[in-house]
């Protein structure tokens, strides 16, 4: 193990097994029996190219076997525990040769320390840049006072008596003036102090609560209209029902419905899949910024619900735009039906096409939700939503303004929205004006 570096899992521990690692001693092979370990696994702790020892775990208990899961996280265990114990040995030799800041510089991970008294004595660049705390503001002043939100994390943060018994590093929310990070952190204690090393995992952080509203969003967004269309479909099965003409196409027109719902959020999804990978094609060309908007207007005023008016007003004389047709129709339908779905309550939707300079300005206002002012910056994020608990029956993936956004930047334009909560929105982007 620590002469090859590599990590060995033994699922289920053989007689064969002990008798190969006894090497021919019976007092060592008797010994090894009487553990009577069912599963084992072991994984070096190695640092900068060098092992430093392994950590090895075992079980006696024959339910309790380890699997290949459990390897990931005893290699993350031996890892983060190197890390610490590296650095921790790092600052006791640099210390000793006078050379700890050179030596700490190059370390990647944020490495602190403080003294017994928790006075911070320690504090490298990777800790500077991560943080935003300057290395004067630190050093010399109680971690509690120098670093903000300390005294709220740590009590929390796993602190190894020694560096042979190092522990798992764990991930713990930083609050910072600006803003909040989330720092996986470890610890060895020793006999000037305590060694810190931590990793800003913000970014992964914010990938996994992406992932967690897209699961969210997906699963609500496909199973609403499958039920719909999965009870519709029974009932117009059943044989012990008389259906007449009107109730028949009534079920037929929830699938029809719930089916075209169903394909818009796959589209939407498959478009963002498609935007994230830089896969989307736009073929810029000029065009009639008017005729565009034209057919989306009509395409919507087919399908207006109840208490919904649509408008259309341009300026004379625009001039044509320079944008793709397909891409351009694709944000202002995203637009129309989203002023239309959050206006529950009805009023009027109003599509405004002006000349600003050398763009062309298109603009969609409702009278509907509105947006609390504080949320407005998110409001082309991914998966984010004004109404995400349903309380007004608003659903969607959200994802359409985002894949707005999107188009609108590959086209060179820039997009908006001003709205006040309770009063309506108005989205806008502009596109530049096509040139001889």
């Amino acid at each position: 193990m620590i002469g090859s570096g590599l990590a060995e899992l033994i699922a289920e521990v053989t007689d064969e097994h002990l008798q190969r690692a006894s090497r021919g001693d019976p007092e060592f092979l008797q010994a090894l029996r009487a553990i009577e370990m069912t599963s084992l696994m072991s994984t070096p702790l190695i640092a900068r190219g060098r092992v430093l020892g392994a950590i090895t775990l075992l079980s006696e208990d024959p339910e309790r076997l380890y699997t290949a899961a459990d390897l990931v996280t005893a290699e993350e265990l031996a890892r983060r525990a190197a890390a610490a114990v590296d650095n921790a040995r790092l600052f006791a030799e640099a210390e000793q040769r006078a050379d700890a800041a050179r030596v700490l510089e190059h370390i990647g991970d944020g490495v602190f320390m403080l003294d017994r008294e928790g006075v911070v004595r320690l504090w490298n660049r990777a800790a500077e840049a991560v943080t935003r705390l300057g290395v004067e503001d630190v050093v010399g002043r109680p971690a509690v006072d120098a670093i903000p939100g300390w005294a709220a994390i740590a009590d929390s943060v796993p602190v190894a008596t020694t560096p042979a018994t190092g522990s798992g590093a764990e991930t713990l929310p930083l609050e910072l003036p600006g803003g909040e990070l989330w720092l996986s952190i470890a610890a060895v204690e020793f006999n000037e102090g305590t060694v810190y090393a931590f990793r800003d995992l913000t970014a992964d952080r914010v990938l996994e609560e992406l992932r967690s509203d897209f699961v969210s969003t997906v699963s609500h967004e496909l199973r609403t209209p499958l039920a719909a269309i999965y009870g519709a479909a029974l009932t117009l099965q059943r044989e012990d029902l008389e259906l007449d003409e009107t109730q028949s196409a009534n079920l037929l027109s929830v699938i029809a419905t719930e089916s075209d719902r169903l394909a818009r959020t796959v589209n939407d999804i498959l478009w963002a899949s498609r935007l994230d990978a830089d896969r989307v094609q736009v073929d810029l060309g000029t065009h009639d910024p008017r005729e565009l908007a034209r057919t989306v207007v009509e395409a919507a005023q087919v399908h207006l619900p109840a208490g919904v008016a649509l408008t259309f007003a341009c300026e004379r004389e625009l001039p044509p735009i320079l944008g793709d047709p397909d891409k351009v129709r694709q944000v202002l339908t995203n637009f129309v039906d989203n002023a239309i779905k959050y206006s529950p309550d009805g009023g009027k939707v109003e599509l405004h096409i002006g000349r600003r300079d050398h763009a062309v300005r298109f603009s969609v206002v409702d009278q509907g939700l509105g947006i609390p002012p504080g949320e407005q910056r998110r409001i082309f994020d991914k998966f984010y939503r004004v109404d995400p608990n349903l309380t007004r029956g608003v659903g969607g993936t959200g994802l359409g303004l985002y894949i707005s956004r999107e188009l609108v930047r590959r086209m060179n334009g820039t997009i908006w929205v001003e709205s006040r909560e309770g009063e309506g929105s108005r989205f806008s982007f502009e596109l530049p004006v096509a040139t001889a």
